[in-house]
């Protein structure tokens, strides 16, 4: 529930009274990692079946049905995601969380749709979380979580850069979690009015190559229309990334990004509620570059059942990879949730990841990982 404050605004000789909104999730669960590679097994306490998060809203009417707002989202992990084995020369350089580290961007709604300016969520990530599977958000039993991706190819999901384009690394059985579209920076948005339950939906993000001068960005042009009605949720998402003549810089830990590249992800996802208790999901996607080093299919499958207090989720899917490197990746994700209020919860979460699901067993390439939590949004 979204607890709202209202401020008072002198503007001239009159009073504008603009609505501030606070509105967040709080996630902490114990989770278990086990892979065919013991090293890599852990224990930890953190955020497990969504991000944690808090974001301020703002809202002005301006009269004849136009109103301007802005929306500031800060995510974080326990010390921004510092842990305790963490030394005192990394600690400073991991903790990369910081205010407005989420989406965050100023909105002008009309009756001729929404512009949005700076970093807004990308639409491609409502389908793949919010319309093509459950709810389980990015996080444990997600077919879109750092573990594993319906995608590959070119994207902005890496845990610390979220935001910053990156390219996915060379496909391994143990290296194909894939990559998502999540929020680009120096983005604009807009989105139609809602007409017989379809709205339409443009984003775009300015490339530039200027000869390594420190200011090359790589271009996104995102497209997407989605129909709601009764029991039918239905969305196709199309997300091109271009990279220019001069490759941008990349983040800290991941790979050199290609220079003059292009990578898309499509995405067709729907949801039907057979039953006010049940609701099936299904994603159909696809992504190809234009070297042909990333390329596939994927599919999705899932149902959500609500009984009483509780809720229950399950979902598989597989990326079928089509490339030369040809490793596919295969998963099964469950939740369960205990509804202890309409705004908290106790969660149970599981899911087993194959990351190389036509090939060999290798030292990490099968993951289970469980997760047991309670959560809190307002």
């Amino acid at each position: 529930m979204k607890k709202s404050l209202v401020a008072l605004a002198a503007l001239a000789a009159t009073s504008a009274f603009a609505q501030v909104t606070i509105d967040g999730y709080f996630d902490r669960g114990y989770i278990a990692t086990n892979s065919t590679d013991n090293t890599k097994d852990s224990k930890l306490v953190g955020s497990n079946a969504g991000t944690t998060t808090i974001g301020f809203k703002v809202v002005e009417a301006l009269g004849g049905g136009n109103s301007i707002g802005l929306s500031v989202n800060t995510d974080w992990a326990d010390i921004s995601g510092a842990n305790q084995d963490s030394t005192a020369t990394t600690a400073s350089s991991i903790q990369t969380g910081g205010f407005a580290n989420s989406q965050s961007f100023v909105h002008f709604n009309s009756g001729m749709g929404t512009l949005r300016l700076g970093t807004p969520n990308n639409f491609t990530l409502t389908n793949a979380i919010a319309v093509a599977s459950p709810a389980f958000s990015t996080g444990i039993g997600s077919a879109y979580s750092s573990g594993f991706s319906i995608a590959n190819g070119l994207g902005t999901g890496v845990v610390g850069s979220v935001g910053i384009v990156s390219q996915q690394a060379a496909i391994t059985s143990t290296a194909n979690a894939g990559v998502r579209a999540i929020r680009i920076a120096n983005t604009v948005q807009y989105s139609s009015p809602a007409m017989n339950g379809f709205t339409a939906h443009l984003g775009s993000t300015f490339k530039n190559s200027n000869a390594g001068t420190g200011t090359d960005t790589v271009g996104v042009t995102e497209y997407a229309l989605r129909y709601t009605n009764g029991p039918v949720d239905a969305m196709y998402t199309s997300i091109q990334y271009k990279v220019g003549d001069t490759a941008p810089a990349f983040p800290t830990g991941t790979t050199a990004i290609t220079a003059g590249i292009s990578s898309k992800q499509n995405l067709l996802g729907a949801s039907y509620a057979v039953l006010p208790t049940l609701k099936l999901h299904a994603g159909f996607g696809s992504n190809t570059s234009s070297n042909d080093v990333f390329k596939g299919t994927s599919t999705q499958m899932g149902a959500t059942y609500t009984m009483g207090a509780f809720t229950l989720m399950g979902q598989t899917a597989k990326f079928d990879d089509t490339s030369s490197t040809n490793v596919d990746r295969k998963m099964i994700g469950l939740g369960l949730d205990y509804n202890l209020s309409k705004t908290a919860r106790a969660y149970v979460r599981y899911d087993s990841l194959n990351l190389g699901s036509n090939v060999a067993v290798a030292a990490g390439s099968e993951v289970t990982r469980t997760a047991v939590g309670i959560s809190k949004s307002f």
